[in-house]
């Protein structure tokens, strides 16, 4: 995405890479990933305007990553998270999982647990859950409920009276069974802009797992959010 809500602060570079601690929030996404055993490669996937900043960082890190440019230059002409998440399963290995993480995320959980968790799961999607502090917090989120054994029973986009205070993370595990899901979703005519909508049109056809994650989250959406993370990152 563009970040639009973020401007002039992400009129020239992705909010993954405004200023954070020493660093940039994409260190901090980076980071998280040290504790997960298995990874086999890492894509970024970005627009255009943004690809050379993003390869920048990956030069000053020394990181090996891929960078995947998705061709787009301006909000109008965006692909959405979903179109941009087809590209990326189509430049992984088809036979391996995807650990998907949105980079205006950030928290402190064990990745390494949530994905033990999914695996126990598989071939079923899981994906990470936050709980709000309150329903009327929970507005602004796609809201889940679940049955006793972790399974999403419902999922409701940024509904004004949600039915619990779950909250869906954009951060999700996708076995390789089912990644093909994505052109189905996207074929039959799909909202590819948010992934929550992916995530609702695969509850309503099969089994999806939600998974609890502890401590705090943010999502980094408007200047308020950022400059909570700025002031409350360091102290946490």
């Amino acid at each position: 995405g563009y970040a639009t809500r973020l401007y002039p602060l992400t009129q020239a570079r992705s909010k993954a890479l405004l200023p954070l601690g020493p660093g940039v929030i994409l260190d901090e996404i980076l980071r998280s990933l040290e504790t997960v055993p298995g990874l086999r490669g890492r894509i970024l996937v970005t627009n255009h305007r943004f690809a050379e900043p993003f390869r920048e960082w990956q030069r000053s890190r020394r990181l090996d990553l891929h960078i995947l440019d998705d061709g787009t230059e301006a909000p109008e002409t965006r692909l959405g998270a979903i179109r941009d998440l087809a590209l990326a399963k189509h430049a992984a290995d088809p036979g391996n999982d995807l650990l998907i993480i949105g980079t205006d995320n950030l928290f402190r959980w064990p990745l390494a647990e949530f994905v033990a968790n999914a695996q126990r799961v598989r071939p079923a999607p899981s994906v990470a859950l936050w709980n709000a502090s309150s329903r009327a917090s929970a507005t602004q989120f796609g809201v889940v409920t679940r049955d006793p054994e972790g399974r999403i029973t419902s999922f409701v986009e940024k509904s004004p009276q949600p039915p619990s205070t779950e909250v869906a993370v954009c951060v999700y595990y996708f076995p390789a069974p089912m990644c093909g899901r994505m052109d189905t979703f996207l074929t039959e005519g799909g909202n590819a802009d948010a992934p929550g909508y992916f995530i609702q049109w695969l509850v309503q056809r099969g089994t999806v797992f939600g998974v609890m994650m502890p401590g705090p989250w943010y999502d980094i959406g408007t200047f308020e959010a950022y400059h909570t993370v700025v002031h409350e990152w360091s102290h946490t």
